[in-house]
């Protein structure tokens, strides 16, 4: 630490760390949220078309579903069985977890705080690279899910016409990780400013006046010859 800046050491240290945040970082971070969010809600994650079963699945129902039985009629979910109901709420928890990672990136990019530890974790993208693992475990899931109401909804009516695809909510959380991985991209390609880089900063702020690199004058006169050798 500069000599001159030690007096302020602790102020700079709470408000003026600027080169340690990352606010456009930040700003993908609370998109991902967003819309990770927004797709949990009422949007349809399934659309079934056919009269089969109920026309559309969101990932809000599965937060109730067997647990509350007033004002639900669940004959409209014979379709479903515990399976499908089981990987609805792991999908529900593969969200969850793509919203506390993202946060806890936006906390790290907002905030900039310098221990090394921290440092690290936004220098290689953990949080982030996180919060896309959980979202392509999703993309999977949601095709399983798929797969299982069409075999229900087989064995319940074998010859009845039907279509199962994709609904709003899950084009809305796919987005959501495309954005995160334009927020990974431009962090990797970010110059990172490392511990010696600050140091090597704090030292020419010390010496802004040149005046500090002159060399004293010796007082004249300057051209008297040396003393004369005695032994």
């Amino acid at each position: 630490m500069c000599l001159n800046q030690i007096n302020f050491a602790y102020l700079k240290e709470l408000f003026q760390q600027r080169d340690e945040r990352n606010l456009i970082s930040a700003t993908f971070h609370m998109l991902s949220i967003t819309l990770i969010c927004m797709s949990m809600g009422d949007l349809s994650w399934f659309i079934i078309d056919g009269n089969v079963c109920v026309p559309y699945l969101t990932l809000g129902e599965f937060f109730w579903f067997g647990y509350s039985t007033t004002g639900i009629d669940y004959r409209e979910f014979d379709c479903l069985d515990s399976l499908i109901v089981n990987m609805m709420r792991i999908i529900i928890l593969l969200c969850f977890m793509a919203i506390i990672f993202a946060l806890l990136g936006f906390f790290l990019d907002i905030i900039g705080p310098r221990a090394p530890f921290y440092r690290m974790l936004r220098r290689f993208c953990v949080p982030g690279a996180a919060t896309i693992i959980f979202i392509m475990t999703i993309a999977p899931t949601s095709y399983l899910v798929m797969v299982l109401l069409q075999h229900a909804i087989e064995d319940e009516n074998p010859k009845s016409y039907y279509d199962i695809s994709y609904g709003f909510g899950f084009y809305l959380i796919t987005f959501a990780g495309g954005i995160q991985a334009l927020g990974l991209i431009y962090n990797l390609v970010l110059p990172y400013k490392t511990s010696y880089q600050d140091d090597d900063r704090c030292l020419i702020d010390g010496f802004d006046d040149m005046r500090d690199f002159q060399c004293p004058t010796p007082p004249p006169p300057y051209c008297l010859p040396p003393p004369p050798y005695t032994p």
